[in-house]
């Protein structure tokens, strides 16, 4: 059978046009995707005043704003924006290098960086990071020692489109090792500690954003059960219980017209009975009225 050699070129253009607008519409979609979410972008910590020189050297603030941009991230519900100094210089180093001849096209674009619509501006108002060694009675050159740490932050979220304060976040992380007997007294904790409390932090202040921005709601509600708009990124565990209310006409501040919520109703309280990738699923415990879709869902 001869092959028409023809209709063999005009199939494989076709099918590479093909290709070519299936990713075309692909990347439509994800930038689309990506701009339907809030932009949020952190400020490198800030270091309170109450925070000795002692333990500043300790106090690795580029390791806590990476665990807090990628908290962020794990959420999937944020656009992260990078507001750290020598990315955003190298961003604008390339930006500069699209727009020379060196290039074929100018993809990175100076002024094409998008700008955010909460600002978070964390402050860490108290840090400690120890060690303490005490003599073991009796034994010579033998030590108990203990490892410690606390770290607190205050986060301001800033609307960006205002300027004013939506709502200030409080976060705590805490460690404390067995005691271990060693040979020498002295020293300091590892950093693995640290990079836990940083860690632990972070994770609230992705979950109190999440709160604040996308308040946890019943997806549906069938028998005993219940469907919440929260996943393995929500911070929800088996066994949790939480309550919920069921919203209802918004109450405007008559001076200043602000929105300072909608006036509430208790409904009921649920249990978590399994997280799933993007939803979780919990039991009734009890109800007051009918657990419907929409209720709001609260941690005690």
């Amino acid at each position: 059978m001869r092959k028409d050699w023809g209709d063999v070129v005009v199939k494989n253009r076709l099918a590479i046009v093909v290709v070519l607008a299936a990713t075309v519409l692909a990347n439509v979609a994800m930038q689309a995707q990506s701009a339907d979410k809030p932009r949020v972008a952190i400020k490198e910590p800030t270091v309170g005043e109450g925070i000795s020189n002692s333990v500043r050297g300790r106090l690795n603030l580029q390791k806590l704003l990476a665990e807090m941009e990628a908290s962020l991230q794990a959420t999937r519900k944020f656009e992260v924006l990078s507001r750290d100094k020598s990315k955003l210089a190298a961003v604008r180093e390339e930006q500069k290098f699209a727009n020379s001849s060196l290039t074929k096209g100018n993809a990175a674009t100076e002024g094409g960086l998008e700008n955010a619509n909460f600002l978070v501006i964390p402050t860490v108002t108290d840090f400690v990071f120890y060690r303490s060694s005490k003599p073991v009675p009796n034994l010579v050159d033998k030590y108990v020692r203990r490892d410690s740490g606390r770290l607190e932050i205050n986060a301001q979220i800033i609307d960006t489109t205002t300027g004013a304060i939506k709502t200030t976040f409080y976060m705590k992380a805490t460690f404390a090792t067995s005691d271990e007997v060693v040979n020498t007294r002295g020293g300091s904790p590892s950093t693995v500690h640290f990079t836990s409390m940083a860690k632990k932090v972070s994770a609230q202040l992705a979950d109190q954003l999440i709160d604040t921005v996308f308040p946890m709601r019943i997806l549906n509600s069938q028998n005993r059960q219940v469907w919440i708009n929260r996943g393995q990124d929500g911070g929800l565990n088996v066994g949790d219980v939480l309550n919920v209310y069921h919203p209802g006409v918004d109450l405007i501040d008559p001076d200043t017209g602000e929105n300072l919520g909608s006036a509430e109703s208790f409904t009921g309280k649920i249990k978590v009975a399994r997280v799933n990738p993007k939803f979780t699923i919990a039991e009734i415990l009890e109800a007051d009225s009918p657990i419907t879709k929409g209720d709001i869902v609260r941690k005690p």
